[in-house]
């Protein structure tokens, strides 16, 4: 589970997504957090389980760029993408076949994933596969947040 422990979550931290040689089983690339934060007042009810004095607050990630997608082989090869959600629903978003030597943008900018069950295993998770081991770099960008949708909300 991804979960950050710090005294103030970021207002929106950069974070690089990559992974060099995809291989052929669905592999996580991206997973929203959930943050430890100090709260000695108990004002938030969902509590670190590792320390009391501290409250687990929803995150996100917020995802910047395409999904940039290169083919290092010689013949034309497909790769895959899919959604998680952390109530295990999966959304696919379909597999690209890109040209050899070509690079595919998937269009995965503006789309948040969300961890907000402090009491669940993992958050909202973005996968990738290929057809064939070892013959697709991706790469992107996203914002690494406290969820804002009811931020201070009690």
């Amino acid at each position: 589970m991804a979960r950050i422990t710090c005294r103030t979550p970021s207002t929106g931290r950069p974070i690089r997504i990559s992974l060099a040689d995809v291989p052929t089983t669905f592999t996580s690339i991206s997973e929203a957090p959930d943050f430890s934060v100090p709260d000695t007042s108990n004002r938030y009810a969902d509590r670190d389980p590792l320390d009391t004095t501290r409250a687990i607050r929803p995150g996100e990630h917020f995802l910047l760029t395409p999904l940039s997608a290169k083919n290092k082989d010689t013949v034309d090869r497909w790769v895959e993408v899919q959604l998680v959600e952390e109530d295990g629903t999966v959304i696919e978003f379909g597999r690209t076949t890109v040209p050899p030597g070509d690079t595919a943008f998937i269009p995965l900018q503006g789309r948040s994933l969300f961890k907000r069950d402090p009491l669940g295993a993992n958050g909202d998770v973005l996968q990738v596969r290929a057809e064939t081991s070892a013959v697709f770099d991706v790469w992107g960008t996203a914002e690494e947040k406290l969820s804002s949708e009811h931020s201070g909300v009690v």
